[in-house]
Parts: C-alpha cells; sequence; structure tokens
C-alpha cells in the first residue's frame, strides 16, 4: 500500500472532523466564542466530549477550523479566477473582489466575524486568524498582480501592499455597517457598485 494511503485519515474520521466543524460553527455564531461551550458543541454536533476532544484539543483551536476552513474556500475560489489569465485587467479585478466581498458579506462570515470579537481578547487567537486568513488571501492576490505587472499591466513596488489595499477599497463602509449592525443586509447591486468603485480607484493608482 503507498505511504499516502497510510498516512490518509479515514473517511469516518474526516466525516466525524467535519460534522464537529458544523455543528461548532452554528453555535459560535449563535452565542459567540466566550458562550459556547464545549458541551454545547458537542451536543449540536452529536458527539461526545472525548470525540471531540480527539480531533480538537481545545475551544480555541476548534473556532480557528471553522475560521480556517471558510477562508480555504475563498481563497481556493479566487486561485481558480486567477489561474485564468487574462488582459481584461479590470474585468478581473471585478470578479475578485465580487468573491471578496461577497464572502465577507455572508451571514456566515459576519457571524464569525462578531464572534472573533471575543476572540481578540486572546492575542494568540487573533494571531492565529490573521496568518491563516487575511495574510494569505493577501499574499495570494499579491502573487496574481505581480504576474499582472510582470505583462506590463500594473505598476507596482510593492505587491503586498497594492493587494491589502485592493481588499480594503473592496471593504469599503459596506463590510463595517454590516458587521456593526447599521446595515441588515447587502445586495448584489450593492456589491458590484462597491467593487466597481474600488476597482476604479486601485486602476487608477497603480495603472501604467
Amino acid at each position: 500500500m503507498a505511504e499516502n494511503q497510510l498516512q490518509r485519515p479515514p473517511d469516518w474520521c474526516v466525516g466525524k472532523r467535519q460534522q464537529i466543524l458544523d455543528g461548532a460553527r452554528k453555535v459560535f455564531q449563535e452565542h459567540g466564542y466566550e458562550r459556547a461551550s464545549v458541551d454545547v458543541i458537542a451536543a449540536r454536533s452529536g458527539v461526545s466530549k472525548a470525540t471531540l476532544y480527539n480531533h480538537f484539543h481545545d475551544k480555541s483551536a476548534l473556532f480557528v477550523a471553522c475560521f480556517e476552513q471558510g477562508s480555504n474556500q475563498m481563497q481556493a475560489d479566487l486561485e481558480a479566477l486567477f489561474a485564468e489569465t487574462s488582459d481584461d485587467l479590470e474585468s478581473a479585478l471585478q470578479a475578485a473582489g465580487e468573491r471578496l466581498l461577497g464572502k465577507f458579506l455572508s451571514s456566515e462570515a459576519v457571524a464569525l466575524y462578531r464572534s472573533a470579537l471575543d476572540g481578540f481578547r486572546l492575542p494568540d487567537i487573533g494571531k492565529m486568524l490573521y496568518e491563516r486568513g487575511p495574510r494569505v488571501t493577501h499574499e495570494l492576490i499579491a502573487a496574481a498582480l505581480s504576474r499582472w505587472a510582470a505583462r506590463g499591466l500594473l505598476r507596482l513596488d510593492d505587491p503586498y501592499y497594492a493587494a491589502v489595499q485592493f481588499v480594503n477599497l473592496c471593504h469599503g463602509d459596506v463590510m463595517m455597517r454590516l458587521h456593526l449592525g447599521v446595515l441588515q443586509e447587502a445586495s448584489p447591486d450593492d456589491v458590484r457598485a462597491t467593487v466597481r468603485r474600488a476597482v476604479q480607484t486601485f486602476l487608477r493608482a497603480f495603472r501604467p
């Protein structure tokens, strides 16, 4: 049997882990990080506490895993978008920005963000969330921007800084208003308009 087959966890183990993540995500969304208890998470997931601890050593590891799973999916979506080489830079950035902002404004992301505010009282959790979420996303976008710059479509001194600027422009103020409860929902038109303005501003700054 191949070595990777020996090292691969059995399907039932992967399924049980996902079952716990699904249950934990709902509890974190409903109660926040501080008020979410391992007992409630285990009950909602349909597993024993012993099983939960076999997969995650504590509540913080479980919360980071929930956050990381959502970030990984968004990053995979962006990688697929950026893999489609195109000289239509404006359209490519518009598509990437809409994917980013749409994910950030989803009810699940908003709930996890609000829950994470509890976790930020614990510096180690905040650092892990940043390193496994925003930082990886910024690096992925920076790599795509660098490729466009190499083709003469952008003028960049610092691709990572440009990526951070692009993401921040896409956030606009709509994300903050939604996360703070000032806005209850952002429509697809809101997302498109916010990203369109972000892309135009970005290109004015970085296009040759």
